[in-house]
């Protein structure tokens, strides 16, 4: 979890920046926001799992059906075609939402349908590393990428980064506030479990200097969508 005074500063900032934006208007306490209505740092199973997005090659099988099994391609609306039942918006679902979606609605044209959807090929993403590393910036995503390999992929941490205290952001879909969660980057490094985290397309990794070292900044441009990488995959998704 992150720091107490790491959360007040984020809490701040991000108050701060939800004005600025137009976005919404905070709560007025005082001089901070109360930090529940702008980072959630509880975190869901489903916000673990990657969302089905435009470009995403699906293979879909039917174990009582198999003459059905098929392999598609999401479209940029978020849409793919499928067997019997035509287009079937998928973009922003989990694997195990999109099992459900598509049980439920080929159980209009087939007896007991059980649909399994797989991910046979990712569309590229980005994910952006800011903060006390060599090369900050953007980095293209296929596939399984864990905040480490994103932040080796950048030269490394410098001599100045805070390693006990990586911050990582993402947006949930639906939600304005921001999910945030630290790690331990030498725990992870050395191989203790749960340390590393999976990153998703459109996620933030910051090496902070110290706690709460240019935290301020990386947080606003995130949540005013200034990064210099596009948000789209993640922004776009609305789960029908």
């Amino acid at each position: 979890m992150a720091s107490g005074k790491l959360k007040r500063v984020v809490a701040v900032v991000l108050g701060a920046a939800i004005v600025s934006s137009g976005c919404a208007t905070p709560p007025q306490t005082g001089d901070n926001p109360p930090l529940s209505a702008l980072v959630d740092e509880t975190w869901r199973a489903e916000d673990f799992e990657y969302r089905i997005g435009a470009g995403d090659e699906l293979g879909v099988r039917f174990l009582v059906n198999p003459d059905l099994n098929a392999q598609v391609t999401v479209g940029p609306d978020g849409s793919a075609v499928f067997p019997l039942i035509s287009s079937v918006k998928l973009s922003g679902l989990t694997v195990r939402q999109a099992d459900a979606k598509l049980s439920q609605i080929y159980a209009g044209v087939l007896r007991n349908p059980q649909v399994n959807t797989l991910i046979y090929n990712y569309a590229a993403g980005q994910v952006y590393v800011g903060g006390e590393v060599r090369e900050p910036g953007a980095r293209n995503i296929r596939g399984e990428m864990t905040a480490i390999q994103a932040i080796m992929e950048s030269g490394g941490f410098l001599d100045t980064a805070r390693t006990r205290k990586i911050v990582v952001l993402r947006k949930r879909t639906g939600d304005t506030r921001v999910l945030m969660r630290t790690f331990d980057a030498n725990a992870a490094l050395r191989g203790a479990d749960g340390s590393d985290l999976r990153l998703l397309p459109g996620d933030v990794v910051f090496v902070p200097r110290s706690a709460v070292a240019e935290v301020n900044r990386i947080v606003r441009q995130y949540i005013t969508n200034s990064l210099p990488f596009s948000m789209n995959y993640e922004l776009s998704r609305d789960v029908p």
